[in-house]
């Protein structure tokens, strides 16, 4: 029993949980609060772009768990552009409209969840995931994807898990309780050239069709070295 105490407490002693605020975050452009517990990226109009990007960076070589929640409004057809949730050495808005507020961001890593199909960037006409490299926005330059995934316009709340395991340099994300994407890959070194310290937001814009789009925060969970 005793042994059973001590691996326990080295666990916890090894992970800091916290709950999330939207308190914790620098917003940019169209950004602002909602509520105690969203961030309204873009408003319903056109050619907006918002970002949230969270204070304090994270380190790249501990693993860490991110839950948040999207919501990419309720407009499907006339409904866009999406969200990107980002890493990235400075917070900074990127181009909006099919730039989603990550076009332009270098170094960076973007996890786009993409409403609108732009077919001069090689987009499918469904909803999709992909993850892009250095604010590039065409999916024959992405990483993964693109994945297509049901209509996520609805109004709803769509839970997004993002873990980051450094050891197995494995990035995977859940959405709606379902594994979409697993990348693997030397993140640190092939995106931002060894440094392994970033921020970490969401981004989100509007073009000549347009949406409300939120982040809600939920479950920050970083792991940390003894």
């Amino acid at each position: 029993m005793r042994l059973v105490t001590i691996f326990l407490l080295s666990i916890l002693a090894s992970v800091l949980s916290a709950q999330g605020s939207v308190r914790d975050f620098d917003l940019g452009g169209s950004a602002y609060i909602l509520n105690e517990e969203c961030i309204r990226l873009t408003p319903d109009i056109q050619y907006m772009s918002g970002s949230a990007w969270h204070r304090e960076p994270i380190d790249l070589s501990k693993g860490f768990e991110m839950l948040i929640c999207l919501v990419l409004g309720e407009k499907n057809l006339l409904g866009a552009d999406g969200i990107v949730f980002v890493f990235h050495p400075s917070k900074l808005t990127g181009y909006r409209g099919e730039g989603m507020g990550f076009g332009g961001l270098v170094p960076s890593l973007g996890i786009e969840f993409d409403t609108y199909q732009n077919a001069h960037l090689g987009d499918p006409s469904a909803d999709h995931l992909s993850i892009m490299p250095n604010g590039r926005m065409h999916q024959v330059q992405s990483l993964l994807g693109p994945v297509l995934l049901p209509n996520l316009e609805d109004g709803a709340k769509h839970p997004l898990r993002i873990l980051w395991d450094p050891e197995l340099q494995q990035l995977e994300i859940q959405l709606d309780g379902e594994q979409r994407a697993l990348y693997e890959g030397d993140i640190v070194n092939e995106i931002f050239g060894g440094n392994s310290i970033v921020y970490w937001g969401a981004t989100a814009a509007t073009g000549r069709k347009s949406n409300f789009q939120d982040v809600c925060i939920k479950r920050l969970i970083y792991a940390i070295e003894d």
